[in-house]
């Protein structure tokens, strides 16, 4: 590493470049706004290995980067230009929160929004070099479409399950050990409460990453015998083990199960009200009970949800106090499981979170009906198919033809 002599904010380490690809500089700054960025993402353990980890997959990302730039630069020198607006959006659409914009939510996370949408910019292109370099495949998906709309009719009726999955790539930085430890930990911070969709958005190398992961309805009887028998384990909400596979690691999640066109309850939509009673982070225990006995007195005279919310609002809770219309599926495990055995209009017992101790109330509750997916879902699933494939095979050749150079 070499000092490059830019100037840097006040408490800040020395501006050094970490690595180059193809003569161009990925700095040590570069490197810790995306980590920073990855750790807020997948919520990993802070352990001395993760923070290790998550720095090598930053710095790996950031080449990939170039090297899908530079690829789709070739193809058309005005394509980055072209593409930043659309990243700015995206930016703002998916880190907004509280009113406040994704850049300035990011920005106060002490992450720089430039580097991020610089990550989407590149998704943005590459998304668009990859149809247009391979866009014989690619003419070929209505047709594809086509044919996978009249199966999914055909077999309406039998055993499907909705997935959403993970693929993990070992690579230069993250060996086929690591990789494996690296899944191990997502499923802890998942379990402790991190989205599994937005870890794929950054993490997975799969199509459908772009979707959250999102692998819809799927046949049982189609999917491969290892993964079949993992998913049948596990309950609803929950990830497989990490799965190796063609030289992959696979986490799949079970959102949903389908019986003769039923549904389970987790596809249910719901309308559900609660009650915050605020406490500071570091409320004791005594705090809590106290807190606890105080609104489980109170919710006993609440008769329905206008009234727990009025509570709510008496409680001087910042929490918004009505989620209308949402999948049971939408919450995270233990919620799921509490809300699922409430009666309508009967308050829960107090539970204690982060920001408080709550109570819930489901206000309406109505069962998933069958409904076939779209022209769209399915063009949509059928592309991230092709475009995982062909996008992994072409990044494969890009880094061994390109030159490059780093210290971590």
């Amino acid at each position: 590493m070499f000092f490059v002599g830019a100037r840097v904010p006040n408490g800040q380490a020395a501006l050094e470049i970490v690595a180059k690809v193809n003569g161009k500089a990925i700095t040590n700054y570069d490197v810790d706004q995306r980590a920073a960025f990855l750790r807020m993402v997948t919520n990993l353990d802070d352990t001395k290995a993760n923070r290790q980890q998550i720095r090598q997959d930053a710095t790996q990302m950031l080449i990939d980067e170039i090297l899908k730039l530079e690829a789709a630069k070739a193809v058309d020198p005005t394509i980055v230009d072209k593409s930043r607006e659309t990243a700015k959006n995206l930016l703002d659409e998916n880190f907004a929160d509280n009113g406040k914009s994704g850049s300035n939510n990011l920005r106060d996370k002490g992450i720089d929004a430039r580097n991020i949408q610089s990550k989407l910019v590149s998704d943005i292109v590459w998304g668009e070099f990859i149809k247009y370099k391979f866009d014989s495949q690619f003419r070929e998906l209505e047709s594809i479409v086509d044919k996978a709309l009249l199966q999914i009719k055909k077999n309406s009726q039998q055993p499907q399950v909705r997935l959403s999955e993970i693929i993990l790539l070992p690579g230069p930085k993250r060996p086929m050990n690591k990789t494996l430890k690296l899944a191990n930990e997502i499923i802890k911070s998942v379990n402790r409460g991190a989205d599994f969709n937005d870890i794929a958005r950054q993490y997975s190398a799969a199509g459908t990453a772009r979707s959250g992961g999102s692998l819809g309805w799927v046949l049982t009887n189609q999917l491969p015998p290892e993964i079949n028998e993992e998913i049948q384990k596990i309950e609803i909400g929950a990830i497989s083990t990490p799965l190796q596979r063609d030289g992959l690691v696979i986490l799949i999640r079970k959102e949903g199960t389908l019986q003769n066109g039923a549904a389970d309850p987790s596809q249910d939509v719901i309308t559900i009200a609660r009650a915050v009673y605020p406490l500071k982070k570091n409320a004791s225990n005594a705090s809590k009970l106290e807190a606890a006995a105080k609104i489980e007195r109170e919710t006993a005279k609440v008769k329905n949800c206008d009234d727990l919310l009025a509570l709510n609002q008496k409680y001087g809770s910042k929490i918004n106090g009505l989620i209308k219309n949402v999948k049971l599926r939408s919450f995270n495990t233990p919620l799921q499981n509490l809300i699922k055995n409430l009666e309508i209009l009967v308050p829960s017992k107090p539970l204690s979170f982060v920001e408080g101790v709550s109570v819930f109330m489901l206000c309406k509750r109505e069962a998933h009906k069958m409904i076939l997916p779209s022209r769209e879902d399915v063009f949509r699933a059928e592309f991230d198919k092709i475009f995982g494939s062909l996008s992994e095979r072409y990044l494969f050749r890009l880094r061994r033809s390109a030159i490059i150079e780093t210290d971590l």
